[in-house]
Order: C-alpha cells, then structure tokens, then sequence
C-alpha cells in the first residue's frame, strides 16, 4: 500500500520539471502547497481502500460489506425490551384495579406495558410485571400489487430500538414465517428482512405460488414495537402512571421491586463482523444448521463469553465418559454476571471444569437450553463454567529519540486490549489464542511510529497447546498480563566507505 510520504516523494521528484511551480514550492507557498498536500492526501486514502478491497473477498472488514453479509444471512438488527416487577401501593380506602396493558413511566421517561391484570386492595400492596416496551400502529394503503410486496417499517424518531412487528388486515392477522419456509399458497404470513443498509422491510407472498399477496389498495396495519434496549434501573425506583384515569390513581404509589430482564441492545458492529465468519449456508433452521454455535451467538449477541462445542471436542480434552454420549456442551457468560465463573491465578494450574447442576440454571442458561433443543432436539445439553485465563502477552519496542516512549507505550497498549481485551470480540470464543502475524499487522497499523525504517519491534505471546484444547476457557489479554516496554535509540543508517 503506497502511504501518503510516497505520494509526496512523487511530487518533490517530479516538480523540477515545471520551473514556474518549482520556485513557489520550494520556497512553501501555500497556494502550492495545499494543493499538492490535498491530492497527496486523498490518494494514500484511495490506496488503503484499494489494499482493503483486495482482502475483502476472505476476511470482511468494511462496514458495508458486513452489513450486506448480514441482510444476505436475513439478519435483523433488533433490541429485547426489558422485564421488572413492580410494587403498587394504594394509599386509598378503596380497592383499585390495574387493567393489562396501561402504559407505565419510569424516572427517565421510558414507557412500560403492565403484562396482567392485578387488584390492589385498600391500604395494601400487590405486585405484577412490565415489559418496556411501546406500540404504534402504522396503517399503510397498497399502491400497485406485486409479487413478495414489501412495506418499508419507518425507523424510529427516538432513540429507540425495534423490538416486535405485528401485521393484520381487514380479514385478521398475519402470521411471521422465517424466510416462507413450509409456506404454502394461500397461508396468510409475512417475512421481515434487512437491505444492506440495514432499512427493514416487511414482505408478503406470491398469489398461488407462496403466501398471499395483498391485492391493490388494501389497507395493512404494522403494529411496531419499539423498546430503550438495555437498561439498569436499581431497587426502588419511582414509577408513575402516563396518565392518570380517575382521582383515585392518585393515591397508588408505584416502585421497581426487581428487575426480571435487563433488556439487549442490537447486535453491534462487532458481533456483525464476527457472524460474516460463518460459511453463508447456515441458518437457525435444523435441515441445514451446521453450526449450533452460531445459532446461539446470532439470538444472543451480547453474551460477554460463549463456547459450543461437541462430544469430540470435549473428549479430546478430557478424555471419553459415557455422560458425554451426544451431547452439546456451552460455557456462556452474560452481561448481568449471574453464571458461575471461575479465575485461573496461575496459568500452569488452571482448575478443572465444573458441570453446572440443572437446579441451578440461569434464565439465560435455559432459554439457550430450548433454542439448542427447538433446533435438533435429540441433543442433551450440558453447560460448564467457564475460566478465566489471561493471556501472557510481552512486547518490546525500539523507536526513534523524536518520539516519547511513553507516548508509544500507552498507544501500543491501547490497540492490544482493544483488540484482545477482555470486552474484545475476539475475547468472546472459546480457544482464544492471538496469532503473531496479527499482532504485528495491528500494531504497525495503530501505532505509527512503529512504521518508521529505524523502529524496531519484538512481540511474545505464551502458548500452551494443552490448554487451547480446553474449550471452556475464557482467554484475553489483561492488563496486568501484558507486559510493553519501549526505548528510544539514536539509530542512524551506516554510511559507505567505498
């Protein structure tokens, strides 16, 4: 890849042949100058686009191209809305009915939905849950049927997340089919897709060959739910009432007693980039699932840590037990921390894994359990606790004296823990092991004093092949197991005494 120096090179080698430019340029006119720096400038950035277009085809590095894997692959970008239980406590001499569905706010102005029904005696207190969540019904007139007609869903004006669409018509509702699969003619479903830029569309069927095609000038009704995502409210806090119906609200205190579901946020940039890994063929379907890995990491995103392997894997870890006889083993760790984890203090004695009993399953580890089971439900499913390993990591560095050394060392380390970090993506798979190639490529690309000709640098990073078979370890690079140290040096280039 040719740089911005090479370019400006070009023009100093090149400007002697235009004697009127030449003295204005060496003499630093800025109306030369600017010129000849803004061209340079411009094509060192067509010349990195140019080096990553090239590797595209086999490692996927630009937003777009990720984003298009993703809408190929029928992935959605989408939040889940948060759960709380909440405490109702009527002040009042009279009972007071709270109906489903009534719109609750909480201190930040969030809207919630009541899930049920509940009756708060006089002078008492009852509990119920809310899931946070808000509904708008968006009709939408057909103009010119086609075959597979799309509705564009509007995005939202706030900072909120798609969580949920429902579609009816005039004759009822339409049922949500992944992709038309087992759709025959007739069946009244719908599909929900992605572009490349991430627009979603809900699309209908083709008259008599799948689904139904709506007919010209009918009119659609797309009932959007929209949610905040992830969300930490503590114990305690205030609620209120949208708006009140009658005097006798007035007197019913509302507060957070528990929150049952944090909520999760889209799946980001990161994880995007993580799944176009994946050959294209699979999908969460079980004729074709190939991958029990990336099912579960494309319906949760979000998990901090997540392995999935099989009986042989886990065999030539551990050896053959008859406990293993098809089975799918997970080591996972969500964002709230609620699984099991345990720390390795020394790498050379990393404690054995632990099976976690079913009793004491998260709500994560079970409704991973059923994704696991709705897929291909012939497989047992067993989860580990997972270890944490850090990652001995050591780099020495030699820069040249108009550098600071300490400048250099805090940007080398930044780039490591970015990159191989524990909040990394690369951190969130099993068998984590920084390759050298990678490390050298990242740190001349971050770092730009590593890229001087006199710059020098020397990168270590501990192996332990016994432990990269142990699937259940939860590898990064810590803080206090990377070790930078940089030194400045006076190098000159050695003269010829011919």
């Amino acid at each position: 890849m040719l740089t911005k120096a090479d370019f400006q090179q070009a023009i100093r080698d090149s400007i002697a042949g235009f004697p009127a430019i030449a003295a204005l340029y060496q003499a630093g006119d800025p109306r030369i100058l600017q010129h000849m720096d803004a061209m340079a400038t411009m094509l060192a950035m067509f010349s990195a686009q140019a080096e990553v277009a090239q590797a595209e085809p086999f490692e996927k590095t630009r937003d777009s191209t990720v984003l298009a894997d993703a809408a190929m692959r029928g992935i959605v970008r989408k939040g889940a809305p948060a759960r709380v239980r909440l405490r109702a406590d009527n002040k009042g001499g009279m009972p007071y009915s709270l109906a489903s569905g009534r719109t609750l706010l909480d201190s930040s102005g969030r809207a919630y939905r009541v899930e049920t029904a509940v009756v708060v005696p006089a002078g008492g207190s009852a509990t119920f849950d809310a899931t946070q969540v808000r509904y708008a019904a968006i009709p939408h007139t057909v103009a010119g049927s086609e075959p597979f007609y799309a509705v564009e869903v509007p995005p939202a004006e706030d900072d909120s997340f798609l969580c949920s669409i429902a579609v009816s018509d005039a004759a009822g509702a339409f049922v949500h089919r992944d992709r038309y699969v087992n759709t025959a003619p007739d069946e009244r479903v719908f599909h929900v897709e992605a572009d490349d830029r991430q627009r979603i569309y809900v699309r209908f069927g083709y008259q008599g060959v799948v689904g139904v095609q709506p007919a010209d000038g009918a009119t659609i009704t797309l009932t959007i739910g929209t949610t905040a995502g992830r969300i930490q409210l503590p114990a305690g806090t205030p609620f209120s009432f949208e708006y009140l119906n009658s005097p006798a609200e007035s007197n019913i205190e509302l507060k957070m007693e528990a929150m049952l579901v944090a909520g999760q946020n889209p799946i980001p940039m990161s994880v995007l980039r993580d799944l176009a890994r994946y050959p294209s063929v699979y999908d969460s379907n079980a004729v074709f699932l190939g991958e029990f890995d990336f099912l579960v990491r494309r319906n949760y995103p979000t998990l901090r840590f997540l392995s999935v392997w099989n009986e042989a894997a886990e065999e030539a870890a551990r050896g053959p037990h008859i406990s293993n006889m098809n089975a799918i083993f997970v080591a996972c760790l969500s964002q709230s921390s609620q699984e099991p984890v345990e720390t390795a203090e020394d790498p050379d004695n990393i404690p054995a894994p632990v099976r976690v009993p079913v009793a004491e399953w998260t709500a994560t580890q079970r409704a991973i359990r059923e994704l696991i089971r709705a897929a291909d439900d012939s497989y047992r499913v067993h989860f580990v606790t997972p270890v944490r390993v850090p990652i001995a990591v050591t780099i020495n560095a030699t820069v040249p004296t108009s550098y600071i050394a300490g400048d250099v060392r805090q940007k080398i380390i930044e780039a490591i823990l970015a990159e191989y970090g524990e909040q990394s993506a690369a951190a969130r798979r099993g068998r984590n092991q920084p390759l050298y190639q990678s490390v050298y490529a990242l740190l001349r690309q971050r770092v730009q004093a590593l890229n001087v000709g006199s710059a020098d640098l020397q990168v270590s990073i501990a192996a332990q092949p016994e432990v990269l078979n142990r699937p259940e370890l939860w590898r990064f690079v810590s803080p206090d197991s990377l070790t930078v140290e940089v030194q400045t040096a006076n190098i000159t280039a050695p003269s010829w005494n011919g």
